[in-house]
């Protein structure tokens, strides 16, 4: 990522207040539900890293709900406000300040991998596919093109949504336990639920 994308998502978040509860996303929520009921014995280890985690509202959900979490973000300031989150909710989290580029968690660390609103068509797969264990999940939601259409949407470059079943694509090497297309009220979006084989 460039210094360019740095300096836009620190200004992006420098004048933006803390937030003072927890709003998961809820795929997020739907998802570890699943994996939850999927997997019984995931109580031991239970480590979860969030990229592009932003201000933290899912690592902070996660930390809440058991898991050891990184959040990594390359914002300085979004990080900031996601430490902010975690200390008045009396969640711990591991904030990570890094470029998603460069990079890259320990091979087979992580029982979740956690995407929201973020889409780096190399980068994001190579890092799932080292920082998973065999058999660890992943809970990922980001941008349809469908949103490109969307009145309401900030979103302007095609590069940053995805086509039609792309999503499941990026992971054919998983077990896809749930993929989604839908248009929500505020949203377009594709929704992946896998598992590292």
């Amino acid at each position: 990522m460039s210094t360019t994308d740095r300096n836009r998502w620190n200004g992006k978040y420098a004048h933006r207040p803390a937030a003072t509860f927890v709003d998961a996303d809820e795929w997020l929520i739907e998802a570890h539900d699943t994996i939850t009921q999927n997997t019984p014995d995931l109580t031991v280890t239970r480590r979860a890293v969030d990229l592009a985690c932003g201000i933290g509202h899912n690592s902070v959900w996660l930390a809440q709900h058991g898991w050891d979490v990184d959040g990594v973000d390359i914002s300085i300031e979004g990080l900031g406000l996601a430490e902010q989150l975690a200390t008045k909710t009396d969640a711990v989290v591991n904030w990570v300040k890094a470029d998603l580029d460069n990079w890259r968690p320990d091979p087979d660390s992580y029982d979740l991998a956690v995407v929201f609103r973020f889409l780096d068509r190399v980068t994001v797969p190579q890092i799932v596919n080292t920082g998973l264990k065999p058999g660890g999940w992943l809970i990922y939601e980001t941008f349809a093109a469908s949103e490109l259409d969307r009145a309401d949407s900030h979103i302007r470059n095609p590069a940053f949504t995805l086509s039609t079943g792309e999503l499941r694509q990026l992971f054919d090497e998983f077990e896809i336990v749930a993929f989604r297309e839908e248009t929500l009220q505020d949203r377009s979006v594709q929704r992946l639920l896998a598992r590292r084989r």
